[in-house]
């Protein structure tokens, strides 16, 4: 990496910008250097994510100068724009999926080539932020760190603002002299920023994922080119602004982290800073860096692209902490990069160049529809990935579980005949109805009332999620409406709940022993309240594992070659869930509900198993799959055999 530096006179022929800012190509070194640290490292830079608000304000900075600059020079032609664009971004992203798309065909399971397919259409649309938005939700949860496009949010959200900006200020530009463009921006920008953060519709996946909630950052970019129009800093006044914008971002990656909600007031350190940088327009202060590390910034959008994938490789091998795979990684991303800016952006742009307007647009739009046609034919199974047999009858089984529940009225029904019992509660309700139906099968049906995500207690609700409390108090009315002896079996994953303070209740605890009591006694109060219309069976909580079973263990196979059954320990297991089976177990001496315990199923010599053979029992970490389900069939038998 060391030889790869370019001096300033060698740089100087590889870019068409005469008005090249080093300070700006200093930032775009930092943000890199900054996000892929963080990806790789999060120890060392613990912030580092900001350096994605780091490109946002310099793109809306760079967007609003060559928007408004060809509009006062009467020479800005909107397509134009959008052409300029294009070449700069889409070949190397096209590069980029057709690429993984390619290795991976041999090499993902099914499931996840066909999710993989589906990412590649959103991300070639600049629509991917939408997608994840609805599926992923937090940018930082493990199970995102698998997903191979999840980077290609930002370039989304930039590419949905490259759409909108210029069309504002054209429709400003008229405007000018009764109305300042800049303040108009600086309205929008307020405006956005307090919507995303004050917002009561506005949630944390829509406030990270969604343009609008992030453009307030871009608009900061742009509100510093009409500073620079009306004010310019005094040279002794240049270089103290622009060492505390440095300071301001360096402290930023240094101290922030990913506890912090995000995007929010705290974003405004990294972004004042990036602007201050900016609007100082002082680059003698990294010159001498600039002239020795210049590639990393002209190269920092193809390191952007290259290094997440690399980074999910990682994870897929269980490497994402050794050292030695680490550096490797790092060093790797960025001779990617280079070699992406070299071998693709560069002569991708200047072939793109060459063509006429039509031969371009036709070009483009054939590279998009390219791909959007092969994440088609992926997401319809017209095209298979072809894994290794095992390894995808492994994967296979994070897709094996029950999708009766309908999401609207959270009522299942399973087999025909008499109602025989009626399963209530949270997403492990919903995984082992058909258990308990498989168990039922002979004597007649099975219904459900299952809502994901919600603990079946009373007189709570769920924080951040609405309709739980609801749909908890209504299901005493509900059961009213079928025969007293159906027996009523209640599954949660109640630990869950608790241990992360998922609930809320109407008296509001300053302490954990409180608000615990509290827990435990809603358990109680609702086992008690539906046990006076219909006997009711509690079931003790399932065993967590501690990793995703499916997942890692087709994982293992996939970059190891070996895989090894996964397991708990019971002990571990029933200290766990200790508070929780005390309080059912009260509620048993209380009213005399009933308690089944799937330990002995899933539990044999100490261990609690997740996998038998290598065949997953669960479809993540806590839900037991519908191969899984089945080792519960005889405790649901007991039901009906007393």
């Amino acid at each position: 990496m060391a030889n790869i530096n370019l001096s300033i006179e060698e740089t100087r022929s590889l870019t068409v910008d005469l008005d090249f800012r080093q300070d700006i190509n200093m930032l775009r070194g930092i943000a890199i250097l900054s996000v892929v640290f963080y990806h790789f490292a999060p120890g060392l830079l613990p912030g580092g994510f900001a350096g994605v608000d780091i490109f946002f304000v310099i793109s809306g900075f760079l967007m609003t100068k060559i928007i408004g600059t060809g509009l006062e020079r009467r020479s800005f032609n909107l397509f134009k724009f959008y052409a300029a664009r294009c070449k700069r971004i889409i070949p190397a992203l096209l590069v980029l999926c057709a690429t993984i798309s390619i290795i991976m065909f041999f090499w993902l399971p099914t499931n996840e080539y066909q999710k993989l397919g589906n990412y590649v259409g959103y991300t070639a649309l600049f629509i991917s932020n939408l997608k994840l938005k609805k599926d992923s939700g937090d940018y930082f949860a493990t199970d995102s760190h698998e997903n191979w496009f999840l980077h290609t949010w930002s370039l989304s959200v930039e590419w949905q603002f490259y759409l909108i900006l210029p069309i504002i200020m054209m429709a400003l530009y008229p405007l000018r002299k009764k109305v300042d463009p800049g303040i108009c921006l600086l309205l929008l920008a307020v405006c956005s920023f307090f919507i995303s953060m004050f917002s009561p519709s506005v949630n944390s996946a829509i406030r990270f994922y969604l343009m609008p909630s992030r453009a307030w950052e871009m608009l900061c970019g742009g509100l510093v080119w009409y500073a620079t129009k009306h004010y310019t800093l005094p040279k002794f006044l240049r270089s103290v602004t622009a060492i505390i914008g440095y300071g301001t971002i360096l402290l930023s990656i240094w101290l922030i982290n990913a506890e912090h909600a995000w995007p929010s007031a705290v974003t405004l350190f990294p972004v004042v800073g990036t602007m201050l940088v900016v609007y100082s327009n002082h680059s003698s202060i990294v010159r001498q860096i600039d002239q020795n590390f210049r590639w990393i910034g002209l190269s920092s959008y193809s390191i952007y692209l290259w290094h997440w994938p690399i980074a999910v490789y990682l994870v897929y091998a269980g490497q994402q902490h050794n050292s030695l795979w680490i550096m490797s990684a790092i060093a790797l991303s960025f001779v990617a990069g280079w070699l992406s800016w070299i071998l693709i952006e560069k002569p991708a742009q200047n072939a793109l160049s060459k063509q006429s307007p039509k031969a371009f647009w036709l070009t483009i739009l054939f590279g998009i529809g390219a791909v959007w046609l092969f994440s088609y034919l992926v997401k319809n199974d017209i095209v298979v990935s072809q894994p290794d047999p095992l390894v995808n009858r492994i994967a296979a089984e994070a897709n094996n579980k029950n999708y009766a529940p309908d999401r609207k009225t959270h009522f299942s029904q399973y087999g025909s005949g008499k109602l025989v019992a009626i399963i209530v509660g949270d997403s492990h309700a919903e995984a082992t109805a058909t258990a308990l139906a498989a168990a039922a099968q002979d004597r007649g049906s099975v219904i459900g009332f299952t809502f994901s995500g919600c603990p079946t207690l009373a007189n709570a609700e769920r924080v951040e999620y609405d309709g739980c409390g609801k749909f908890n108090r209504g299901l005493e009315k509900r059961l009213q409406e079928y025969p007293a002896d159906v027996p009523v079996i209640i599954v949660n994953r109640l630990t869950h709940y608790a241990e992360n303070k998922l609930v809320k209740f109407s008296e509001k605890t300053d302490n954990e022993v409180a608000f615990m009591q509290q827990y435990t006694n809603s358990i109680i109060e609702m086992a008690c309240s539906l046990n006076r219309q219909h006997p009711v069976y509690l079931v003790k909580q399932i065993p967590d594992m501690d990793t995703n079973v499916p997942r890692t263990l087709s994982h293992n196979l996939m970059t190891r070659g070996d895989a090894h059954d996964i397991s708990v320990s019971q002990t571990s297991y029933q200290e766990h869930i200790r508070v929780m089976i005390q309080a059912q177990e009260q509620a048993a001496k209380q009213c005399g509900v009933k308690l089944l315990d799937p330990s002995p199923y899933m539990c044999s010599e100490g261990r609690c198993m997740g996998s038998k053979n290598l065949m997953p029992w669960y479809f993540d970490d806590n839900h037991l799959s519908e191969t899984g389900n089945k080792n519960l069939v005889p405790m649901f038998k007991s039901i009906f055999n007393r």
